[in-house]
């Protein structure tokens, strides 16, 4: 019986760590698509000021590397900022790679 429960309970974290992973990649792709506010298609310095802050204040549980953020995001096409996401859903990125790291519940 408490074989069961255990198993029953890891299968429920599963699913809330994908239902998180979930909801921390739409917000990272609606706070990526706003960015561009001057439409030039480039993310700029304010830009990327701005994206960074929405991403801080729109997606908890999330630790990003800002100087890798700033690498990856000042001067790019949104389309290659939306990349970034993938920086995020691939489990074989070097740690001293991620630009964001879901925290552990």
């Amino acid at each position: 019986m408490f074989r069961k429960q255990v198993d029953e309970s890891k299968a429920i974290l599963k699913s809330m760590q994908t239902n998180h992973k979930a909801a921390v990649l739409q917000n990272l792709l609606t706070v990526i698509f706003r960015s561009d506010t001057d439409r030039d298609n480039v993310i700029g310095e304010a830009e990327a000021a701005d994206l960074l802050r929405s991403i801080r204040n729109t997606t908890q549980g999330v630790t990003i590397h800002e100087d890798r953020f700033n690498d990856a995001v000042l001067g790019k096409p949104v389309g290659a900022v939306v990349e970034l996401v993938e920086n995020l859903l691939r489990d074989d990125v070097p740690k001293e790679n991620k630009i964001f790291e879901i925290q552990k519940q």
